[in-house]
């Protein structure tokens, strides 16, 4: 049975919200208990990405989150949802929660393009645990006819000797046949171990009926299993196909991102940091757009050299644009950075200054005078195409262009939405120099 479940939310980079008055209805604390459990999230958030700073700050105005985006679990019954600023926060439609997962799976699970896209259906679920569930059981669903399975050494008893029994034991078996040891080649194995934990975990968060009927159509399928193994023992060539579902499914055992422990309880919570998202999400519709033998990625260029005084060793200095987009005879070569926040300043469109910097020594390291700085556009009334480009900036450094865009990305997680994308982000990054 499904817990009832309260949820906060918050968008990241948004204004202060009052949350401690409801953290203290819900879980019976004062306001500064409720401010504290606030804080231990925010602390959880960043042992989690790994962040030198807490995400979420608490004051006598409010609580802020910056810098990430996901699902925390505050107390057994209380959960917090941040908002990646370019999707927002919209009660009346929710489909800012699939598009989440969407971009959030891509980022950590790039393989997962359009053809492995996390589709959902019979309408868009309320919560995340149930977006999770449903992707594990579709890609499960697309795999099970060629099983992921492998040999192992097993010990059995049978009067029909099909192994390798003890000498003693032709002479003196036991009650129940012959002691023999076998080599089976079937579905008990460490991975899908793995693959039907992670369905029992996600089991008892998942409201959906159809969902949750799936996990146990999957659970019954694939057991019995051993123990899951937990770790990421490497999966044979011969089955890589399933990779993708036996990583998300060790996410889900090591809480999709975030740990909370109440006694016992374990509470998957998913958290990404949003900049890498969107970098993931340009990288990979770079590659689909353009080609990927034409799109180079996180490459190094030579931009000078370092001197340490105190030594005098020399050292390169480097700098790494996300994209160099190579000519294809009607394209020019250029650039492609993203770009996640600070050109959104008292209500201006505009690049700043150290992006600015930053572009001119892409150019002059790379010897390319093209760049397009990409920003995720800011939700407005309506979702434009997504993948749609508007130019909101151009700057002219001698022979170097720089140009700054904003990407629609509302409703990605739509079928072929990824595709479409790419194609449209493409045609409007080409166009951008015209």
């Amino acid at each position: 049975m499904a817990h009832t479940r309260t949820r906060l939310s918050l968008v990241e980079y948004g204004a202060p919200v009052d949350l401690s008055r409801a953290i203290g209805a819900a879980i019976g604390v004062d306001r500064t208990r409720a401010n504290g459990v606030l804080t231990d999230a925010g602390n959880r958030a960043a042992s989690s990405l790994r962040l030198n700073y807490n995400p979420i700050s608490v004051d006598a105005v409010g609580a802020r989150a910056v810098d990430f985006a996901g699902l925390i679990r505050l107390a057994p019954s209380l959960e917090l949802e941040v908002a990646p600023k370019f999707l927002g926060l919209d009660d009346a439609d929710d489909a800012w929660r699939e598009d989440f997962f969407f971009l959030s799976t891509l980022s950590r699970h790039g393989q997962l393009l359009a053809s492995e896209r996390l589709a959902a259906s019979g309408g868009t679920p309320r919560d995340l645990s149930t977006l999770v569930a449903r992707s594990v059981t579709s890609m499960y669903e697309a795999r099970k006819r060629r099983p992921l399975r492998s040999y192992r050494r097993v010990k059995e008893a049978d009067f029909f000797i099909d192994g390798d029994p003890d000498p003693v034991d032709l002479v003196f078996p036991s009650p129940d046949g012959f002691e023999q040891e076998l080599i089976r080649f079937d579905r008990r194995n460490g991975w899908n171990a793995n693959i039907v934990a992670a369905a029992k975990e996600l089991l008892p968060e998942v409201s959906d009926p159809s969902a949750a009927s799936s996990l146990v159509r999957l659970i019954e399928d694939l057991s019995p299993q051993s123990a899951p193994a937990n770790r990421r023992k490497p999966i044979p060539a011969r089955h890589r196909a399933w990779k993708p579902l036996h990583e998300l499914s060790l996410d889900v055992l090591g809480g999709l991102g975030l740990n909370y422990r109440q006694g016992q309880a374990h509470a998957p919570g998913y958290l990404v940091a949003t900049w890498r998202v969107w970098e993931d999400l340009l990288t990979v519709a770079a590659r689909l757009g353009f080609g990927r033998s034409a799109v180079v990625p996180q490459k190094g260029f030579a931009l000078g050299s370092k001197i340490k005084m105190s030594t005098g060793a020399t050292s390169k200095l480097s700098v790494f644009p996300d994209c160099v987009i190579e000519s294809d005879g009607a394209r020019p070569r250029m650039l492609l950075d993203a770009k996640y926040k600070g050109h959104v300043e008292k209500g201006q469109l505009r690049i700043s200054e150290s992006d600015i910097y930053e572009a001119l020594a892409f150019a002059r390291a790379t010897t390319c005078n093209l760049v397009v700085l990409a920003y995720p556009a800011l939700p407005g009334n309506k979702p434009k195409p997504v993948g749609t480009c508007t130019v909101f900036e151009k700057v002219q450094v001698d022979a170097v262009q720089i140009v700054g865009v904003q990407i629609e990305s509302r409703l990605i997680s739509k079928t072929g939405a990824l595709r479409a994308f790419a194609a449209n982000m493409a045609a409007g990054v080409s166009a951008a120099f015209v």
